[in-house]
């Protein structure tokens, strides 16, 4: 079930009905559900599968059990996007081991923070939370008319009305104190536990509350706040129930509580207590009335929890008191309740003697000299009109001095720079935007008028009636009188706006007389426009300064009143009159000293203040009666309850499945919590617009517009009778589309978060480098697949050509062969093989241009001849058909071959025709012996015995004995017994044949088993003796002729490899190019070992003969694979937001995507992962003789691969295409490769084609932005065709829009990163073409650095170009910049940057160039051959010298970490990362784990520095270790750590 909803509206779904709270009875509240519309209302994720709630996600390289992992589905940063993350048994538990340490860790921390409390500490160094606490005392024992009233809230829900400093706390302290007895009771009897919530209206009085129920109760109390409960992580209905779990009372503002409900988080039936601290707030549309209203009126009355309302009037305003009273008693659900018996009261809080400050009649307003030239210049600029108002009132309640000196800090540097930001914030938000120009214009006039009051020579004032008022006079006198003699005097002066208290503040401070040490103290919310920030800990510090004396008189706007618990005074002055009797009594109740005075400053003869005055006295008068007066049991009026309800009756709707509920109050808060989660979208300001519009009658209607990449991108709202209610009317409907449509969740909360990205988030895109899957192992490639059974009439012909022939055998000849096929081959490049004793040769297959036409008798000779080439050379018989013969060898005439030569011309076909022409050679012992020079023999009985004679020896006689130095000498009885293998008795059972007594002998080389000839013979070959002596009568004599039989043997490797490139050509037409080098294309499928990312001397299972793996091509198409993202979110997306960029490019380029799109294209059935086999480089034919081949001589065709090891063969793949078709074929691969709608781009000049250039980039630049081309063009002599293009590469996010009217840096340095990479990628992997994967990577890392960056940015002056706005950036870069200019001065080396004294730079340095890099390309039309001519000029000469940075990569501690701890062979290690968060301030902890115990621990604002700390110390405890301890703390691998 979806949900219900309220009162049924003809603009909404039919399947969406409506009730509204007056439809709602209290005793059962009753709910309409629509259950026929569940199944249009039950949301799912696109799959259809629920949203995971709770993800923990690794980054640890382990060995995983197939049966530990966990697959948990995880959403993507949008709905649209999943990922599959395993997460293992140990890695859970490891992360219960770190959670349950950090646990332990801030409870420790809060003990010491406690004592820390304790002691002596200056205030200044004291936090806001100390400083409160510091303030904080127990309250002693309780006051009668406290226990009264106390005694009075245990039965009912009260209203509690006393004067400031009544005690009213400590009723709300005896009453929590009684409520957690009851629910410790209630919870040994099995009952739901329940929780005491005390609320306030800021967060101010979260602290202060907070610390006096934490001094005065003893239970848990927790607090919570808006900006703490900011983070994403608080918003779980888990963190919420350990909550109410472990806290028995909470203080919190009241709009965190009431998010709770809206969210259901938190149920009403979970609070036993409500206190709403300064209940006089609730009213209308207050959040106090909203929860009652909301939330505790429609709950059961069973269920409810018990009210407790604080206030020192329960009227804020000058109305009617009691109709006022009455109404916040209905509102409130509760009675008022003040003492019964007032002498108590009055005996327990002495109220200070009121007098009457008088002073003359004010001048009336006018503008002075310095207002009246500023207006007649800049009065028209909306942003400075309240200054101009402010400025003329000035003059009549301060005076002229006062009115010139608002501007001195309404202007400053600081409040200038946030009006120019207030003023691009209002441009924005309009929905008719004004020119921008206009604009642009506005903003420099206020930065004009910013230097002319800069400029402007402020006078002392004077204290006459000449530029000061008689108010502030009288004051001054005032204060002199009373600290001339003494500074024990307090007092606090009380004024309505800030800049009336900094004004003041300005003539009085060291004014008055020396006993005065003034202050200010006000509110910390933003104010209006100038007016200064005051922070919470600023408030805090004058407090705390004020109560010990070390100030004495404050100026304080209303904070002083309710806001803050200042201390006791004895003077409290009302500058400013209060407007209400609230503000009356509770200013009135800062003077609390038995000689306190409270002073109402009047104007003579001003009947407005007499009256207000008069109108405050009486009305407290009246409402002390009225309180009085009431009767102890009084009911209240129920029905008079519902009707205040009635009145508010608005729709609603609540969430079947979590009671989450959506009113027409919390609609608009929703909206902006779902758009707040949405992207950034270039310059755009995302944030919903409402437009309101008449409708006729009264009736407004209002569209709702939502950012364009919102699901919603308008909508209009029904009629209603208010503009406001037709806004929450818009907010409300829109909420529930977003509900069916499933962007919210059934929390009412967003589905997904684009803004925040979970911590690890490299993590859930990546895949174990130690999973592995099984593939399909292709045996042969699709180019020998056989569709026709006829006999062919033409093959193509492939020369195997060998310039070196005669290194590979001795010197011996080889005839020259070719392979002829039914299709043309596609070219394929050389490659070496080895002979017998290690000599070398090129292997050249040159592709004939015309096939060979032949004719029946022809193709018959070619049959024969490559049927007896395998059954003489390699021992196997074949069925020849044709529908299974692959192909065909024939003999070559000569050594000269051109691919235009004739096939007919160049076969010998005298050859063909000879070894058709008989089985065998009949030879005889008595036929001339010098007939078999140059034969192949093969052993009668084991063929596997092989010969090539070389010459007849007549001097040896078959019953000699075999001489030591030919093969087997010393071992057989004589040369015949060798020749027969009489060493083998049972072989002469199997002689069927006459031996003869006397027959020649002959030299002859013995012919090894050897067949891989891809890799240099073994050691073993090359020192074994060939050389024999043997008698030919056990051997038939093959018509082969020993020249040709050395080049088929040869053969089988040649086959091997040519197979390999085939299966290249194969994937690359699936990847469409087939026109791509299949050297570098088999390189990049070419997994030669287990790990083959490993050095040489580390791989583990290592293939001979395979040539190069993909890891060096892998290098550079990884880098390539960046570039090319990143050019193509560029060119899509106009964002500014780069880090939705970086995430969005991740998720294309992570291993995790690879992996998958390399799985459907079929990459990891193409991996070579098997070096030369003898046993499957057959053809796949019918074996009628031999041992067994190709499927049939292995156990399966399948073969293991590991996740990562795919996704690197598809960079690899990258690579190859990048180094043969440069650019162009590396776009296209990338294209293939990722498959998505965004990469169809075939070509590199494609991307520039798909971009569109953002507006700023074609207007016309002002004269700064055409200065700043001009000097770069002298600079590098590179013309920029958009000057503000350029400025955007120096414009800091800091510098205001408006200013340059260009984006911040942050697009153009997330391409130039990649550009700049890429370059340097490219540079050192061609200048070192020998260097392995791992050298290239730790050398990379210094081009690549920031700490270089930074540096080549201030040796070009970059640092001089920024737009920025802030001074501590200034001073970060000013200081390295003199840092790194004085060690290039001392140094004569390149790599001077890289002294590690020297800081690291500020990130914007680096930042600058690569975004400079990105400019440059951009405006050249995407030429990265501008790219290339920077890097060669300015980052290529601080690299000429490699060795320079050898340890380079080293140097970091994480680095060296990982490999101490991989040199100590421990695998079971990994990072763990929490937040920490505090009153102060948020942290991250980072903790090493080993073994599953925290080794060592780091703090930082950041992950990264977090990591850092942990990394340096661990390398110190390791390197403080011995090997014992060593032992203890690994047990991986005991004898490395011996």
């Amino acid at each position: 079930m979806f949900g219900t909803v309220g009162r049924r509206s003809n603009s909404q779904a039919a399947s969406i009905s409506v009730i509204s709270n007056a439809q709602c009875p209290n005793k059962d509240h009753n709910i309409h559900n629509i259950e026929n519309e569940a199944n249009d209302l039950a949301f799912r994720n696109y799959d259809g599968e629920m949203e995971a709630q709770d993800v923990i996600v690794d980054t640890d390289e382990e060995d995983i059990n197939q049966q530990q992992i966990v697959d948990v589905m995880l959403n993507g940063n949008s709905p649209k996007q999943k990922f599959i993350k395993r997460v293992t048994q140990r890695r859970l538990a490891r992360n219960q081991v770190f959670s349950s340490w950090l646990d332990k860790k801030v409870e420790h921390w809060k003990d010491e923070s406690n004592e820390k409390e304790l002691g002596a500490v200056e205030d200044e160094k004291l936090s806001a939370k100390l400083l409160i606490h510091h303030a904080t005392k127990i309250i002693s024992e309780p006051r009668e008319y406290q226990l009264e009233l106390f005694e009075i809230a245990k039965q009912r829900n009260c209203l509690a009305v006393l004067d400031t400093g009544s005690g009213k706390t400590l009723i709300a302290c005896l009453l929590i104190r009684h409520m957690i007895t009851q629910e410790l009771e209630a919870r040994t009897r099995g009952a739901h536990r329940r929780v005491s919530f005390f609320l306030v209206d800021s967060v101010t009085l979260v602290f202060q509350q907070a610390a006096v129920l934490d001094c005065n109760i003893d239970a848990k109390v927790g607090k919570y706040y808006g900006d703490m409960c900011e983070s994403a992580k608080m918003w779980k209905q888990q963190v919420w129930t350990n909550i109410l779990d472990e806290d028995q009372v909470i203080v919190m503002t009241a709009d965190i509580l009431y998010n709770l409900l809206t969210h259901a988080f938190v149920n009403l039936a979970d609070i036993n207590l409500l206190c709403f601290d300064e209940a006089h707030h609730a009213k209308k549309n207050h959040v106090y009335a909203r929860i009652v209203r909301e939330f505790y009126l429609p709950e059961p009355e069973k269920t409810r929890p018990k009210i407790f309302g604080l206030t020192a009037s329960p009227v804020d305003a000058r109305v009617d008191v009691v109709r006022a009273a009455t109404e916040l008693e209905m509102l409130l659900h509760s009675r008022i309740i003040t003492t019964s018996d007032l002498s108590l009261l009055q005996s327990s809080l002495r109220r200070p003697e009121e007098q009457i400050m008088k002073y003359p009649k004010l001048k009336n307003p006018f503008e002075t000299s310095l207002c009246q030239y500023l207006r007649s210049k800049y009065g028209d600029i909306p942003a400075l009109r309240k200054i101009f108002i402010f400025a003329k009132e000035a003059t009549a309640e301060l005076g002229s001095w006062c009115a010139d000196h608002v501007w001195s800090f309404a202007l400053s540097e600081t409040e200038t720079h946030k009006i120019t930001q207030k003023v691009e914030k209002i441009w924005h938000k309009q929905d008719i935007k004004t020119d921008i120009e206009k604009i642009e214009a506005e903003v420099e006039r206020i930065r004009e008028a910013r230097q002319m009051i800069e400029s402007h020579s402020f006078l002392e004032p004077k204290f006459s009636q000449e530029d000061t008022s008689t108010k502030v006079l009288l004051l001054r006198k005032f204060l002199q009188k009373i600290y001339c003699n003494s500074d024990t005097q307090k007092c606090i002066i009380f004024v309505r706006r800030r800049y009336t208290a900094r004004c003041l503040y300005d003539i009085l401070d060291g004014n008055v007389c020396p006993n005065v040490r003034l202050a200010i103290l006000v509110g910390s919310r933003k104010g209006e426009t100038g007016d200064e920030t005051f922070t919470f800990r600023q408030q805090m510090l004058n407090v705390s300064r004020f109560r010990r004396g070390k100030l004495n008189c404050l100026i304080a706007t209303s904070v002083a009143e309710e806001g803050l618990d200042v201390p006791d005074c004895n003077v409290v002055i009302r500058f400013d009159l209060y407007s209400t009797m609230i503000q009356y009594i509770q200013s009135r109740g800062r003077a609390r000293h038995s000689t306190s005075r409270y002073l109402h400053m009047y104007e003579i003869g001003n009947s407005d203040q007499l009256r207000i005055i008069k109108d405050c006295l009486n009305a407290e008068s009246v409402m002390r009666n009225f309180c009085q007066s009431l009767p102890e049991d009084r009911v209240l009026d129920e029905k008079q309850s519902a009707h205040i309800a009635d009145d508010c009756a608005e729709p609603f709707y609540i969430e079947s499945t979590t009671g989450a509920k959506l009113t027409f109050s919390s609609a608009q808060q929703i909206i902006s919590h779902y758009v707040g989660n949405l992207s950034q979208e270039g310059e755009d300001i995302v944030q919903p617009i409402y437009i309101v519009r008449p409708a006729g009658s009264n009736q407004f209607i209002c569209e709702l517009i939502m950012p364009s990449n919102s699901a919603l991108a308008a909508f209009d709202g029904p009629r209603m009778s208010s503009k406001s209610a037709a806004k929450r009317a818009a907010a409300f409907s829109a909420c529930l589309e977003l509900r069916r449509g499933g962007y919210l969740n059934e929390y009412l909360l967003p589905k997904f978060r684009l803004k925040e990205i979970p911590k690890y988030a490299n993590a859930r895109l990546a895949v174990d480098v130690k999973k592995t899957n099984t593939y399909t192992y292709r045996r042969k490639p699709t180019f020998w697949d056989v569709d026709d059974d006829t006999p062919p009439a033409q093959l193509w012909i492939t020369v195997i050509r060998l310039p070196k022939s005669g290194e590979l055998f001795l010197g011996n000849t080889m005839k020259p062969i070719c392979i002829a096929t039914r299709k043309k081959m596609p070219s394929m490049p050389k490659f070496p093989i080895f002979g017998t004793k290690g000599g070398q040769s090129n292997v050249h297959l040159i592709r004939l241009e015309k096939p060979l036409v032949l004719t029946g008798g022809e193709l018959k000779l070619l049959e024969t001849f490559t049927d007896r080439a395998f059954f003489d050379v390699f021992n196997k018989h074949f069925e020849f058909t044709y529908n299974t013969l692959r192909y065909w060898l024939a003999p070559l005439k000569e050594n000269q071959f051109f691919e235009s030569s004739i096939a007919k011309d160049i076969i010998d076909w005298g050859t063909l025709e000879e070894v058709a022409s008989a089985r065998e050679l009949a030879w005889n012992p008595g036929d001339s012996p010098y007939e078999l020079a140059g034969r192949f023999l093969i052993d009668r009985v084991d063929r596997s015995r092989r010969f090539i004679v070389e010459d007849y020896a007549p001097e040896f006689k078959p019953t000699d004995p075999v001489p030591r130095n030919v093969s087997k000498g010393g071992e057989f009885e004589n040369i015949r017994d060798y020749s027969y293998n009489a060493g083998k008795r049972k072989k002469w059972m199997q002689i069927k044949w006459e031996i003869p007594n006397d027959e020649p002998v002959f030299r002859a080389e013995r012919m090894l088993h050897r067949l891989n000839f891809l890799e240099p013979p073994a050691e073993r070959d090359v020192d074994s003796i060939s050389a024999a002596l043997i008698c030919a009568s056990n051997f038939s004599v093959s018509m082969f002729p020993a020249s040709c039989v050395r080049s088929i043997i040869i053969f089988a490797s040649i086959s091997s490899r040519v197979d390999a490139y085939l299966h290249a050509w194969d994937l690359c037409k699936i990847l469409g190019t087939d026109d791509l080098d299949l050297g570098l294309a088999l390189e990049a499928i070419t997994k030669n070992s287990d790990n083959s990312e490993q050095p040489l001397e580390k791989v583990v299972n290592k293939q001979r003969g395979m040539g190069n793996n993909y890891e060096r091509l892998e290098f550079l198409g990884d880098c390539y694979l960046k570039l090319g993202t990143s050019v193509s979110l560029f060119c899509e997306s106009h964002s500014s937001d780069e880090y939705k960029l970086h995430v969005e490019r991740m998720i294309l380029i992570c291993n995790q995507n690879l992996f998958e799109k390399a799985k459907i294209i079929g990459i990891p059935d193409f991996i070579q992962t098997q070096g030369f086999s003898r046993r499957t480089w057959y053809p796949e034919m019918k074996l009628l003789h031999g041992k067994k081949t190709g499927e049939l001589a292995v156990k399966n065709n399948v073969h293991k691969l590991g996740d990562k090891s795919v996704a690197d063969v598809c960079e690899a793949i990258i690579g190859a295409a990048l180094l043969d078709k440069g650019l162009d074929g590396a776009t296209k691969m990338v294209s293939s490769i990722l498959m998505t709608r965004n990469h169809t781009q075939q070509k590199w000049t494609d991307y520039y084609n798909s971009y569109t250039k953002p507006t700023y980039e074609l207007t016309i630049p002002t004269a700064s932005q055409q200065k700043l081309a001009d000097d770069i063009e002298r600079q590098f002599g590179y013309k920029f065709n958009s000057p503000k293009l350029l400025m955007s590469a120096f414009t800091h996010p800091s510098n205001p829009y408006s200013w340059e009217k260009v984006p911040s840096y942050q697009r153009l340095e997330f391409l130039g990163d990649s550009l700049l990479e890429l370059a340097c990628v490219q540079h050192i992997f061609n200048a070192h073409p020998e260097a392995d994967p791992q050298w290239l990577t730790e050398h990379k890392m210094a081009m690549v650095s920031n700490r270089f960056l930074g540096a080549v940015s201030v040796v070009l002056g970059f640092h001089k170009r920024l737009r920025k706005v802030g001074t501590q950036l200034d001073i970060a870069i000013n200081e390295y910049t003199t840092d790194i200019l004085e060690a290039k001065e001392r140094s004569t080396l390149p790599n001077f940057w890289n002294d590690l004294s020297i800081q690291i730079p500020p990130k914007v340095l680096p930042d600058i160039l690569e975004a400079f890099i990105g400019a440059i390309f951009v405006d050249s039309e995407f030429d990265y051959g501008i790219v290339e001519t920077f890097f060669r000029a300015h980052i290529r000469p601080y690299f000429v010298d490699m060795t320079l940075y050898d340890d380079f990569a080293g140097q970091h501690p994480t680095t060296f970490l990982t490999k101490k701890l991989t040199s100590l062979g421990c695998e079971n290690w990994g990072w763990e990362c929490d937040q920490y968060i505090t009153e102060e301030d948020n942290y991250m902890i980072a903790a090493i784990m080993i073994h599953g115990e925290v080794f060592s621990w780091g703090k930082g604002v950041s992950a990264k520095t977090a990591r850092l700390q942990a990394s340096e110390e661990a390398l110190t405890k390791l390197c403080s270790m011995n090997s014992d301890q060593l032992r203890c703390l690994c047990s991986c691998t005991s004898s490395k750590l011996v």
